[in-house]
């Protein structure tokens, strides 16, 4: 009896510890309808869920990495759907401490925070709280080695940016 109840003890602290550091988040998310497209209301975490919160920054991916990271109904959204998000309104700010960028207008929004953006070649991060990155699922014609990546800090705007760098990701319904 000693002995099942130690294992279980060691079993629920791994879960509370597991769960605290970020673990594996919820797969479903209702999303929030801004200009014709449900967007997520959270990152992706590990691949195929959500984080728990709006304000975390989730995993970070390559762009190629990203292209199968939504969960099951979800997507990388478009350079045309992010037109569309910045088109309903932003404004810099924070959530919960973190900074980032809250898209859409009082009734229906979607933060994105400011996870900035990691080198995997040395597994550096770079102006984590300061600046967003995110992937869209637009190639830049002509030049197989770059996307269109919605970046903010004190603008918001489209850049290109290699496949290669690591970003959060936030999905849209298919």
């Amino acid at each position: 009896m000693k002995k099942f109840i130690s294992i279980l003890s060691v079993a629920f602290l791994a879960t509370v510890f597991f769960t605290a550091c970020g673990g594996n988040g919820p797969t479903t998310d209702e999303g929030v309808l801004i200009n014709g497209v449900k967007w997520a209301t959270r990152n992706v975490g590990s691949a195929g869920t959500f984080v728990k919160s709006p304000q975390d920054f989730g995993n970070y991916y390559t762009w190629e990495q990203a292209q199968t990271a939504c969960p099951s109904g979800w997507r990388l959204p478009t350079k045309l759907e992010f037109e569309s998000l910045i088109s309903a309104g932003s404004a810099l700010g924070k959530l919960n401490g973190k900074e980032g960028n809250k898209f859409g207008d009082a009734n229906k929004n979607i933060f994105l925070p400011s996870a900035g953006w990691c080198w995997f070649n040395d597994n550096t991060f770079y102006v984590v709280g300061s600046v967003g990155y995110y992937y869209s699922s637009t190639e830049i014609e002509n030049d197989s080695e770059l996307t269109y990546t919605l970046c903010f800090s004190q603008n918001t705007e489209f850049a290109e940016f290699s496949k290669a760098y690591g970003f959060p990701v936030r999905c849209v319904k298919e």
